[in-house]
């Protein structure tokens, strides 16, 4: 199965059917662009009964006139047109093929005879589907890309993180992965998930080595039982984020006419990813907000909190919060409390409150966090940190760049971070800095300090089941 997922992500030669439309936001045209602008270097075979020429590329008229090595087919074409479509590739010996079209399992009855007969001729002719209603894989790495909207932007950063999704609200037209500073590494859309589904997704992630952390959006699992068995090997080396939709009995109904999910009970699913040692989050960013805190592959020895705050009003919160995400408050060891009274006679205590010293020790206040940070990362009663930072509208973002690299070469224990001031722009290059520098920013302190409770509850599985 999963040697089956590699292919797609991977394949040595494509062939597209489709529009070969030309400057337009959708279509085969729109694969092809960019296929040639990423410098993918494998053989791009577009297939079309009229079109001449795309992008300098000469159409063919039929997918067995390709002489190029070709096992991948993505068909953006009328659900009519695809079965007929599928017959050929299968002569042509193709081995894989993205249907992106829609009008099968999610449009009714009709739709889902169609789908039904899609699987048999995919079977019939050894061809394994990724859909259809998909936007198929996105393969920075690999330079690859079925995704047929223009999305703007070219290769994001590489990374750790792969997504599997049964939704295209996690393709690169929807979201922009150029800001996601920890780097992905690859994203699959299941879409109706008629053949591969996400339990083959997470086999051959779990096996692959340049996949530090998997992001899961998941309606259904149509094998709950390989599902568990799989997710629960793979989460004993990597940890599975997973968003589950259809809680409520009214978003289950709206499932069926979204990818034609049949849900299950939600007490089914809490049940397996309680099981499995799945990470269950709560919203829509989650499944990239959680993972930065996953991708530097720290676990936390324990739920123990430490903070660090420029206002005692974001200390208290931290506490508050901290325990609805499963996080004590760390207890400094007494040579601790002696260091931080060293630093400014306004410490001593915890949470670490440095807004008075920042008042009466002006600059020296950027070393003064590198002390804090310091004391934390050895104190035995401290299992992850929260750092609260201000900038201010007289402030440039560079001022804590010792500071942020200070805290990346010393970072021993996980570390988030939520910085605020009165410059919207100034805490977006704020935050923008402090993640060059591995420390995940969060849009609030809630967000922070839930990601670290996930990523401790976490640590206790993987240590009670690995």
């Amino acid at each position: 199965m999963s040697s089956a997922v590699h292919g797609f992500l991977n394949p040595k030669g494509v062939a597209l059917f489709g529009s070969m439309r030309e400057g337009w936001f959708f279509g085969a045209g729109v694969v092809i662009k960019d296929l040639l602008d990423l410098g993918y270097g494998g053989a791009i075979c577009p297939v079309h009964p009229s079109a001449q020429s795309v992008y300098g590329l000469k159409v063919s008229r039929d997918v067995c006139q390709c002489d190029a090595p070709l096992d991948l087919a993505v068909v953006i074409t009328s659900c009519r047109q695809v079965p007929e479509i599928l017959r050929k590739c299968g002569s042509r010996g193709i081995e894989s093929a993205v249907v992106v079209s829609d009008g099968f399992g999610e449009s009714g009855v009709e739709g889902r005879a169609r789908q039904e007969e899609l699987l048999a001729i995919a079977r019939d002719a050894g061809i394994r589907l990724i859909g259809p209603n998909t936007l198929g894989v996105f393969n920075p790495a690999g330079k690859f890309s079925t995704v047929p909207y223009e999305k703007g932007y070219g290769l994001p950063p590489e990374g750790p993180l792969s997504i599997i999704t049964q939704t295209g609200m996690y393709g690169p037209q929807a979201a922009p992965f150029t800001d996601f500073s920890f780097g992905i590494r690859s994203i699959v859309d299941l879409g109706n998930m008629c053949d591969i589904d996400e339990t083959d997704c997470l086999a051959y992630l779990g096996d692959d080595p340049g996949t530090g952390v998997i992001s899961v959006y998941m309606e259904h699992t149509r094998r709950p039982r390989e599902f568990l068995r799989t997710a629960r090997e793979v989460s004993k080396r990597k940890p599975v984020l997973c968003l589950k939709g259809g809680r409520s009995l009214e978003a289950a109904d709206a499932m069926a006419s979204h990818t034609g999910s049949l849900a299950g009970s939600d007490g089914l699913y809490e049940g397996l990813f309680g099981q499995s040692g799945v990470v269950r989050v709560d919203e829509y960013e989650d499944l990239l907000d959680c993972a930065k805190v996953f991708t530097r592959g720290l676990l936390p020895g324990g739920n123990r909190l430490g903070i660090i705050t420029l206002t005692g009003a974001i200390g208290i919160q931290c506490i508050d919060l901290g325990a609805e995400a499963g996080l004590v408050p760390g207890r400094l060891t007494s040579p601790s409390r002696d260091r931080l009274a060293g630093i400014s006679a306004t410490l001593g205590g915890h949470p670490i409150d440095l807004g008075p010293a920042s008042a009466m020790d002006g600059p020296a206040l950027f070393g003064h966090y590198m002390k804090c940070f310091d004391i934390l990362m050895a104190d035995p009663g401290v299992d992850c940190v929260y750092l609260n930072l201000y900038i201010g509208s007289y402030m440039a973002p560079e001022l804590y760049e010792g500071v942020f690299a200070h805290i990346e070469s010393n970072m021993v224990k996980p570390v988030v971070m939520w910085s605020y001031g009165p410059v919207k722009e100034s805490v977006t290059a704020l935050n923008a800095l402090g993640e060059s520098h591995g420390i995940p920013a969060y849009a609030t302190t809630g967000k922070a300090v839930r990601s670290l409770g996930h990523l401790a509850r976490y640590a206790r599985w993987r240590e009670k089941y690995s």
